[in-house]
């Protein structure tokens, strides 16, 4: 009975943290479409967003009892990257957060238009710059052909902008959450992942690639347990490991692609970094050890 008075605790904690600084970032938003307080705006929605980050950090790791391992390097707070990550769970974006550490810039996460419609998430995401994606089918764009590039051109324009900011773009690049049924249907030449997708973050790239210093990659583990909020605030995950590895771009894909074989290079960039990732992961399913890491 304590134990689930401690998680209802939580869970109403991340509820209140949540709608509180949503509420506060909403009230900002109609300063973004004015150019004379467009920086405000942003500037102040960036504050409330790391501040209500770090509340999520202390939450995670100094109140559950989850032992949660992260080993690699630790990215500059500081620096703007290009972060990609295999993805099983809607706690991956808070895991995320946990691996970035205190003080970072919130993440801008690729978001479905669907969701531009939830109160709060929406003006949000709207007034932190998180590209947006509508996902014309080929349909819509075989009637209105002007419709091809337009997710593309969007998000280009909202990743360019406050160049004098810090900056973090997360991509899940398999584009959906890993089960064993998509994995099957995806006939994934990897163990414990699906296929990378390379739009997101080839769009990303070629969006910030003037002010990227580097890219980091994020690898989650999660041991022996079903995946949920839930889950994640009652300590009935036993374990989760976290590695960070913090690249260098390769001088081959700081170029915009031009042609078919710079496109070949970033897909290949990408299935390198995969095989690694995949066998990370069993590394980690297997209890060994990766590296130095430290535990909360």
């Amino acid at each position: 009975m304590a134990k689930t008075m401690k998680t209802i605790l939580r869970f109403f904690f991340l509820i209140i943290a949540t709608t509180l600084g949503g509420l506060l970032i909403t009230l900002t938003t109609p300063l973004k479409f004015f150019e004379t307080t467009e920086k405000f705006c942003y500037r102040s929605s960036i504050i409330i967003a790391r501040v209500w980050g770090n509340l999520m950090r202390w939450l995670l790791m100094k109140t559950i009892s989850t032992d949660i391992q992260i080993s690699g390097d630790q990215p500059d707070p500081n620096a703007t990257y290009l972060l990609i990550a295999n993805h099983q769970s809607w706690i991956d974006i808070l895991m995320i957060m946990v691996a970035l550490g205190p003080g970072t810039t919130l993440p801008r996460f690729f978001m479905k238009w669907q969701l531009i419609y939830v109160p709060v998430i929406g003006s949000c995401a709207f007034a932190l710059d998180f590209p947006i994606m509508r996902r014309y089918t080929q349909e819509d764009i075989k009637k209105k052909p002007e419709l091809k590039h337009r997710d593309f051109n969007y998000a280009q324009r909202v990743l360019s902008r406050h160049p004098d900011q810090p900056c973090i773009v997360v991509n899940f690049a398999e584009g959906t959450r890993f089960t064993k049924e998509k994995h099957v249907r995806n006939k994934s030449p990897y163990r414990h992942l699906l296929k990378p997708k390379v739009a997101g973050p080839q769009l990303t790239l070629n969006s910030l690639h003037d002010r990227l210093d580097g890219i980091v990659d994020v690898t989650l583990c999660y041991r022996n347990s079903r995946l949920g909020l839930w889950s994640l605030l009652s300590g009935t995950i036993p374990l989760i490991s976290i590695h960070r590895e913090v690249l260098e771009i390769p001088a081959r894909l700081k170029k915009t692609p031009e042609k078919l074989s710079d496109f070949k290079d970033f897909r290949g960039f990408m299935n390198e970094r995969w095989a690694l990732k995949d066998a990370l992961l069993d590394q980690m399913l297997n209890d060994r050890q990766v590296g130095d890491h430290t535990s909360r």
